[in-house]
């Protein structure tokens, strides 16, 4: 079929189209390109000999449609001038702009349309795919004048750019808390008993297979059972149950880390231990994939003899260089040297290795830490009253959000009431001379705090945080005999309301009395359902709207036209959990 090519009908070749020229292929029109350049010169040569000489004219009807660069400004050229770049749409393509700093869109003449970077006659070029939905694509008929019946992409494969692809690489191209693979580790707690991995299929048509893996110490990678199947929105339980923990102390340790692997995306949480023990809390985790370098650690002032506080780091590569610089210092241990006040010190990971960093009587919060590959961090206490001296004691942790995921504004929503508790908070700085507000406002506010430091403070209010850099709100629960009379300790990470999500799937803790999941949604958006029911009971924090939506036992599915947030809660006698239920990781706060 004959194309006709945008910079065919518009008589732009070599001046307009970066180089281009035309070529004649069975009678279609279509453009040869030859290597891109961002230097171009409007002063021609001819060759006398063996000489060039460089002729000049001062006529100025001389042609003029050649780019000219300035040499100072070449390099802020992303594109050469008429250059044609990608589809803009269905009927325009996008050309180079004069200025050669980016594309502007261009329709296609006549009723030509856009198919694969080009201009064709007709609806599209023949052979050409496109996706008829997430799930399925077409082909253009050989008459070019429409597409075929649709086909499905494979079971483990949606659709996306006009070509089948794999559900897991979809998912990395848009990220979030979904993910392929994660990584889980036995946490050091108060006694000893196991974690618990949870993956949840997040998909509402196909059926996720699911293959933990265990690093044995000293050894190998090996398959820890059987796959697990898991039917849409279904849940599994993975318990961790080896190695022994590693003791209240720093450690480097030769393996003992978990991995789970599925076919299709899935979310996964952390539980230590699921069960509602009188010392447990709980982590949304990420990807691998969305895995980073860069990590602020936030903990709390150990108060329980020998109950220390501290992170975990697992190197997803081999070759893993961790750097790790606490305010109030850290311990030494097993292949692990000590740091001083605001002492920086390293150490060398293998992949599936875990480092466990440990103070017994000082606060790790405001840590920085820094790998040379991405890795996996939670930080923990291994059981804390909070406030100090308000009972019960309980184990704390939390999966570090990597910085580069940090944002600028989020709605302090208060944790799901209890009785008459206060909230207690952390706010840390992901940057130099970040300024920190709310409203209405809170004691000490606003604050201005630089990288890693914190300020803290207590409230009954919900309220708005925003600030003019990136920064990281940290809740805590406070113990039962404050006021709340029942849960425990817990800590969990705000989600900033440029990361929230449209769709959720989580998973309560077993054998909690009360379960929520709190909505948190702008004023008038679009309703959100849990497991198909409309949530209510919403009030109002600025231009946000919080519901606190009590739910039963079990796996969850949260859904909306518009993006929303969740942070799950339970509370039982004696002890609690928290986490966020998930979000985008959009990079609002580039590092390097």
């Amino acid at each position: 079929m004959q194309r006709l090519l945008l910079c065919s009908a518009l008589g732009l070749w070599t001046a307009s189209c970066g180089g281009m020229t035309p070529a004649e292929t069975d009678g279609a029109v279509t453009l040869t390109s030859g290597p891109t350049t961002t230097q171009t010169t409007s002063t021609p040569t001819t060759e006398t000999g063996s000489e060039s000489e460089t002729s000049e004219t001062t006529d100025d009807s001389s042609d003029t449609s050649q780019a000219t660069t300035d040499p100072e400004t070449t390099d802020a050229c992303v594109c050469t001038p008429g250059q044609a770049g990608d589809c803009a749409d269905e009927n325009s393509l996008n050309i180079c702009a004069d200025d050669c700093m980016g594309f502007e869109p261009e329709s296609c003449p006549g009723v030509n349309t856009c198919e694969n970077g080009q201009c064709v006659m007709g609806v599209c070029s023949p052979g050409a795919p496109r996706c008829f939905d997430e799930s399925s694509y077409q082909l253009c008929e050989d008459d070019g004048q429409g597409y075929g019946e649709p086909m499905p992409c494979g079971d483990t494969e949606g659709c996306k750019s006009g070509a089948c692809q794999p559900l897991c690489d979809i998912a990395k191209s848009d990220p979030s808390s979904v993910g392929c693979v994660f990584r889980a580790n036995k946490m050091q707690n108060f006694d000893e008993e196991p974690s618990s991995l949870i993956v949840g299929n997040v998909s509402d048509s196909r059926t996720a297979t699911v293959q933990l893996y265990y690093r044995e110490l000293g050894g190998a990678e090996v398959a820890e059972g059987n796959p697990v199947e898991l039917a849409p929105g279904a849940s599994h339980v993975f318990n961790l149950e080896k190695p022994g923990q590693p003791g209240p102390v720093s450690v480097l340790r030769n393996g003992g880390t978990f991995r789970a692997e599925s076919n299709i995306p899935v979310v996964a949480y952390q539980h230590s231990p699921i069960d509602a023990e009188a010392h447990n809390d709980s982590s949304m985790l990420l990807p691998d994939y969305a895995q980073r370098q860069d990590y602020i650690v936030a903990t709390y002032r150990p108060n329980i003899g020998g109950n220390p506080a501290y992170f975990n780091v697992i190197a997803l590569e081999d070759g893993t260089t961790v750097e790790w610089t606490p305010p109030l210092g850290s311990e030494a241990g097993s292949g692990v040297p000590a740091a001083g006040y605001d002492e920086t010190v390293m150490a060398t990971l293998q992949a599936g290795e875990m480092l466990q960093v440990a103070n017994a009587t000082m606060d790790l919060s405001g840590t920085m830490i820094h790998s040379s590959k991405p890795v996996w961090v939670v930080t923990a206490v291994q059981c804390v009253n909070i406030p100090e001296n308000v009972t019960f004691c309980d184990h704390i942790e939390e999966q570090a959000i990597p910085l580069e995921y940090w944002g600028e504004t989020y709605v302090g929503a208060h944790a799901p009431n209890r009785n008459q508790e206060d909230y207690h908070w952390r706010v840390f700085a992901g940057d130099n001379a970040v300024t920190i507000e709310t409203d209405p406002p809170q004691g000490g506010f606003p604050v201005t705090l630089d990288i890693g430091e914190y300020y803290d403070f207590t409230t009954t209010e919900s309220f708005i945080f925003t600030a003019d850099g990136p920064f990281m709100p940290v809740q805590y629960l406070e113990g039962q005999d404050g006021g709340a009379g029942t849960g425990d300790p817990a800590m969990y990470q705000m989600v900033p309301v440029e990361q929230f999500l449209d769709r959720y799937v989580f998973v309560t803790g077993t054998e909690y009395t009360l379960n929520f999941v709190q909505i948190i949604r702008e004023v008038g958006a679009p309703p959100v359902y849990v497991d198909d029911q409309m949530v209510d009971g919403f009030y109002q924090v600025g231009s946000y709207e919080v519901a606190d939506w009590p739910i039963a036992e079990g796996a969850h599915i949260a859904t909306s036209e518009q993006p929303f947030g969740v942070i799950q809660v339970g509370y039982t006698s004696v002890t609690s959990y928290a986490y966020p239920g998930g979000l985008n990781l959009e990079v609002i706060n580039p590092i390097g």
